[in-house]
């Protein structure tokens, strides 16, 4: 069997319904003209994923403002604040959850982050998180004396709403944790501990349905971090190829690769044939029990008709991948 791909995460809207969301912002436009839009865009967003081949479709999180918004706003004990933080090296924005109080689940409403009126008839229902580690690096923590309290309250309230999310028919969740590789101002790769506490944490958010679960890693090298990784209780694997040293890599599991080997924050959209010799090579150098083909993290940094090509090299590559084994 080729390949399966997957969307790694959000993806962009188009110039339209940009600018429709802007109008609205400045009281020029109506909600229910944005949400038409973005209607639209999600069911042919939801098309495109069902004539590639995709056997897990999401909806593409087009309603999202940013990656951490929809849990922050679930918690109780978290506040969105005004103020906005750059995400990592790119040019997009985040509001920085600010923890002002013990935190908890608050009224989780699916619907804050699927769309499952639009998923109609899709089992294989998929939908990226950010990490409980992610989550918490990227937050401002105004009540948390001790940092693992902070960050095994955050996986705890993430399990709530992963489970209000699996009764909608979600089965597979990819938790980002980009901030498990993302060092550029530390000198060395941060402290063995801290990554054990961080994957704890991963850990006690997946360990009851472990095939249920994917942990990307992007904008960084997880050659350092990949043994530790293998031994979590999960479906599959995330590698940034485009930071990752894969001379370094030597050991595998059963673990699937999700291998992000198209460049989220590149608009030149790769070759399906280089795509998929690069992963032939990465199979030389590593024993791989399954391949899922991806982009390296969201593509919302890109056009959406760039974007879009981007899918469909993917998918063009899987079957060159496959015809040529």
């Amino acid at each position: 069997m080729s390949p399966e791909i997957q969307l790694a995460g959000i993806h962009p809207r188009s110039e339209k319904l940009i600018e429709l969301t802007r109008s609205y912002e400045r009281a020029k436009t109506s909600w229910n003209q944005v949400e038409a839009q973005l209607d639209q865009e999600t069911r042919e967003l939801i098309k495109l994923q069902e004539s590639l081949g995709f056997r897990h479709i999401s909806d593409g999180a087009l309603g999202w403002q940013d990656q951490l918004r929809p849990i922050a706003r679930s918690l109780k004990g978290v506040e969105s604040g005004t103020r906005y933080s750059r995400w990592f090296d790119t040019n997009t924005f985040y509001q920085k959850p600010i923890v002002i109080g013990k935190i908890s689940a608050g009224d989780i409403d699916p619907k804050d982050f699927l769309r499952p009126e639009l998923l109609t008839g899709e089992k294989n229902r998929k939908i990226t998180l950010p990490g409980p580690y992610t989550f918490s690096q990227l937050s401002e923590n105004k009540h948390y004396e001790n940092y693992p309290d902070l960050l095994f309250d955050i996986a705890v309230t993430e399990r709530e709403i992963i489970k209000r999310l699996r009764n909608e028919g979600v089965s597979l969740f990819q938790l980002s944790e980009p901030c498990l590789v993302y060092q550029p101002y530390r000198g060395s790769f941060r402290d063995q501990s801290e990554v054990d506490l961080a994957l704890r944490a991963i850990r006690s958010v997946v360990e009851d349905n472990p095939g249920e679960f994917a942990v990307q890693t992007y904008f960084g090298d997880v050659a350092p971090v990949l043994p530790k990784r293998l031994d979590m209780p999960i479906y599959g694997i995330g590698i940034d190829l485009f930071e990752t040293d894969i001379s370094a890599l030597r050991e595998q599991g059963s673990k699937a690769l999700v291998l992000g080997v198209v460049d989220s924050r590149e608009s030149y959209v790769e070759d399906p044939r280089w795509i998929a010799d690069t992963a032939r090579k990465f199979c030389e150098q590593v024993d791989v029990q399954d391949l899922v083909f991806a982009s390296n993290s969201d593509l919302k940094f890109l056009p959406q008709e760039i974007a879009n090509q981007k899918l469909e090299a993917l998918s063009k590559a899987s079957e060159l991948f496959e015809g040529n084994r």
